[in-house]
């Protein structure tokens, strides 16, 4: 293997900034690849954009596949900036492969080169591996960014990473994280979609067009096809414009706020969710005329929630339907459709699940297992935690309670329905609606459309949305900055304390001060926070069992 040379520039010692300024990461400085990959500011990323591209041409070639690297920081401030990997698939890279991402990034300069060497050394030999065969025609890295200054220069940096081994790299643009996971599927499954932008906006928009037109609405419908969409300032904007152009006004007719601003700033799904407030550039008043029917993306697109004003409330507050309350709504659809198929006495049974995190709505839960008969899955926040649950099921709706999820499908349903040309009108709309969804991951543009048919199905307006399912409890979530997260240890489903010592006694103690209450403490998985999660009977006393759990944090935080 001939001497390793690396760019100065995406090294620790050298690390330069799309600014053109060094900002050198000490050599033991160690990092983790998290939920959300690497995401920090982005002054810190060159040098971890660049190792982690090399890491994917490395994964390509064991694959000879397309692996992506998708560049964003997601809901993050727009100083901020990350990157993650994607499989084959399109899906999350694999649990081992995150440890060798972390162990590549981790390692010193003088360290560098031994430790690619040995992975290259070790997967020429490894007999499931590819390279050794040198049946690498099909392997390249497909990378795209967000909207953030600092994008363009990490793509750059990615570009370097992969010619190390000379990997063909594919520049995808400015792309929505979905787009990114989708366009990856598409690369190395041809027959999914063109792997190009306008491949992902025909497969999307086509199945929503020809679901359209054979979903009646019934008699004394209430939707309505207009709604706003808060933008987040980020990605969303251009690529939703550019999606929107495939679908007739009269189909869906939206208007699209908070474009050009900055990233992520009094706005988007992250925001609305958190501070229940309505974003910038909505109105704010109670004696202003009440918007029509609301949705929020975040930064890069990846999540979405339904919003309207609340009435009665002053200050702007908004009423949440978040991804509980989508999940349910797709969910109560697709039993509808495998009731009927149920009821033919089918040769092949398709199951549906639902899997939700500790920060699902209460009521949620109880509505799912009381009135869709469906016992939930609850596992650990985390996308790959809900996503490797939902894909033990036919047919599995997974969804966090920040708009975060999709549904997948498996083999057997992609056979029963989706290769078997039916003529029976519940599994044609089974097999379209498996195509509005993008289910390689949570993809608010693909998650808005789904939702717009099912409501058009019901006939629903928001308020029928909001009081035909069930009635949310209040809940609050609170951010608490701590010197150190990682003393913060959890089990059964993050739902659980064991780490400090006797912290969950004192949670336990404030949450039986409240009627139907229920509340959980955890560290997040991307920023150094304790995130604090509170349910009780009344939003007044909600905000005081918030308030109490934030002071039992701090706390400990300055014990």
């Amino acid at each position: 293997m001939a001497n390793l040379e690396f760019p100065p520039q995406y090294t620790r010692a050298g690390n330069t900034t799309h600014t053109g300024e060094v900002h050198s990461i000490p050599q033991d400085e160690q990092f983790a690849y998290g939920t959300a990959g690497f995401r920090f500011r982005a002054e810190k990323l060159p040098f971890i954009v660049y190792r982690c591209a090399y890491l994917a041409s490395l994964r390509a070639r064991q694959l000879d596949s397309a692996i992506g690297v998708m560049i964003t920081a997601s809901h993050n401030p727009a100083q901020d900036n990350g990157v993650k990997l994607v499989d084959p698939s399109g899906d999350m890279l694999s649990s081992q492969w995150e440890i060798y991402a972390t162990e590549v990034i981790n390692a010193s300069d003088a360290d560098l080169p031994k430790v690619i060497r040995d992975f290259e050394k070790n997967f020429q030999r490894s007999s499931q591996s590819k390279i050794a065969r040198g049946l690498i025609h099909n392997a390249k890295v497909v990378c795209g960014i967000d909207t953030r200054v600092s994008g363009p220069h990490l793509m750059e940096a990615a570009r370097a990473g992969a010619a190390l081994f000379n990997v063909k790299f594919v520049d995808i643009g400015v792309v929505s994280t979905p787009m990114l996971h989708y366009s990856v599927k598409s690369f190395n499954e041809p027959e999914f979609a063109d792997p190009t932008h306008q491949g992902y906006y025909d497969a999307i928009s086509g199945a929503f067009k020809k679901l359209y037109e054979m979903t009646q609405e019934p008699d004394g419908s209430r939707y309505q096809p207009e709604l706003i969409v808060d933008c987040a300032n980020g990605v969303g904007a251009p690529r939703f414009r550019e999606l929107l152009k495939q679908i007739p006004k009269e189909m869906l007719s939206v208007e699209l706020r908070n474009e050009n601003g900055e990233l992520n700033h009094g706005c988007g799904a992250d925001f609305v969710k958190i501070a229940q407030k309505m974003p910038a550039n909505f109105n704010l008043t109670p004696d202003a005329a009440p918007e029509p029917k609301c949705a929020s993306f975040d930064g890069d697109a990846d999540r979405i929630l339904y919003f309207r004003a609340k009435n009665g409330c002053q200050g702007g507050t908004a009423e949440l339907f978040d991804g509980d309350r989508i999940a349910v709504l797709f969910a109560t659809y697709i039993k509808e459709q495998l009731d009927i198929y149920t009821s033919s006495k089918p040769r092949n049974s398709l199951k549906m699940g639902i899997v939700q995190t500790a920060y699902a709505n209460g009521s949620s839960t109880r509505f799912i297992r009381e009135h869709l008969k469906i016992e939930p899955i609850i596992v650990p926040t985390g996308v790959k935690h809900l996503h490797e649950a939902a894909s033990e099921f036919d047919i599995g709706v997974y969804f966090e309670a920040n708009g975060h999820g999709t549904i997948v499908f498996s083999k057997h349903f992609d056979s029963v329905v989706r290769r078997n040309a039916s003529p029976l009108v519940h599994l044609r709309r089974l097999h379209l609606f498996s195509r509005v969804i993008n289910e390689t991951v949570g993809d608010a543009f693909a998650d808005l459309l789904a939702t717009e048919i099912v409501l058009r199905h019901f006939g629903w307006s928001m308020d029928d949305w909001n009081q035909k399912l069930y009635q949310d409890v209040p809940n609050v979530q609170i951010k608490v900055p701590v010197a150190d997260r990682s003393i913060f240890k959890t089990t059964n489903a993050e739902q659980t304390l064991v780490k400090p010592d006797g912290l969950q006694k004192r949670i336990d103690e404030e949450v039986a001060k409240y009627k139907d209450s229920r509340a959980f403490i955890r560290p997040s998985g991307t920023e150094n926070i304790v995130r604090v999660y509170a349910e009780a009977d009344t939003l007044e006393n909600t905000h005081r069992l918030g308030k109490s759990l934030e002071q039992v944090v701090l706390s400990i935080g300055s014990a």
